[in-house]
């Protein structure tokens, strides 16, 4: 007969071992954060899982006077993030971050723009936000597999947004790259005083599937939003200001193809009242774009849901 003690003992040992075991496999595979003060440093998987609830965990304990840095050469994101409420904070993206593969996740889940029907993959917000990317920190959004779901639809049901600057006051963005985005690659919503400098945008098809409404960045009811120093590769609008923009200033953007700087489009929606106020566009270089710049608007009758709906618009080119 084996002695209780002896049973007891083993049972222990396994248990600890079995513990011991995940416990290993999620510090080798998970994302995990390293915190040192009020730096939260985010350290990605390592078997390609969701590095999101880690980024997440890392702005939740150091978002508000603190640093994000996000060093590692890929991070994988494979759910929504929503950091909204930030304040005082510095983010450093040197590496990748991919979104992933699982469009039907990416359909049903998207966070709510609260606007024209979109929806957003991941929305960043508060004030004095610094977000840079030192002209390597990439956002790619696998948007080769939305084209191809899309098959030339404009506005193909749920794709998401790459990243929404919402609610946000006093904050940069600079230095960041965006490629191969689902949709629009930016929106700046309900915002003010931010400037967005340095940025690469290419969204563009690989194979006969256009890349279509790959807008490089909308904005909505903010004030005072300064654009500079932009290089935009996409099938749309390279900047797009829309409902109640005002004080936005453009400089030094280049643009590859697509529709330059647009105007609009407003009054989409019947009853509702839209503006678009002092836009001043300075030393932009459109080549082989379909308008350096234009304004369009729609005729005051609402056709569907926007923005499925069809509109009719008047294009009138702009000499920038």
């Amino acid at each position: 007969m084996v002695p209780n003690c002896y049973m007891a003992s083993r049972t222990i040992s396994g248990l600890l071992g079995f513990l011991l075991y995940f416990i290993y496999f999620d510090l080798v595979f998970s994302g995990t954060v390293q915190k040192e003060g009020s730096t939260c440093t985010v350290r990605a998987s390592t078997d390609a899982s969701d590095d999101a609830p880690a980024i997440l965990q890392a702005f939740e304990m150091c978002g508000t006077d603190g640093a994000i840095q996000l060093h590692d050469p890929l991070y994988h994101i494979e759910s929504v993030m929503n950091t909204t409420g930030l304040s005082n904070v510095q983010i450093d993206l040197t590496g990748t971050m991919l979104w992933g593969t699982n469009l039907t996740y990416w359909r049903s889940s998207g966070l709510p723009l609260d606007y024209l029907n979109a929806t957003i993959a991941w929305v960043i917000g508060g004030d004095q936000v610094q977000f840079e990317g030192h002209g390597v920190g990439t956002f790619d959004g696998n948007g080769q597999l939305w084209y191809i779901l899309a098959n030339g639809v404009s506005n193909f049901p749920g794709r998401p947004i790459n990243l929404v600057i919402a609610n946000s006051t006093n904050s940069t963005y600079s230095g960041i790259r965006f490629v191969q985005s689902q949709y629009w690659t930016m929106v700046v919503k309900n915002s003010q005083d931010i400037l967005l400098e340095n940025i690469y945008v290419n969204s563009t098809s690989n194979s006969s599937v256009p890349a279509r409404n790959t807008d490089g960045v909308n904005t909505f009811f903010s004030d005072k939003i300064t654009f500079k120093n932009w290089t935009v590769t996409n099938g749309d609008d390279c900047i797009a200001l829309k409902a109640n923009s005002s004080n936005i200033l453009i400089q030094d953007a280049v643009f590859h193809g697509g529709l330059g700087v647009a105007i609009g489009s407003i009054g989409q929606l019947n009853g509702v009242f839209e503006f678009i106020q002092n836009v001043t566009a300075e030393r932009v270089l459109a080549i082989k774009s379909r308008y350096a710049g234009y304004v369009k608007t729609w005729t005051g009758v609402q056709q569907g849901f926007p923005p499925n709906g069809e509109s009719v618009s008047l294009l009138a080119p702009i000499e920038l």
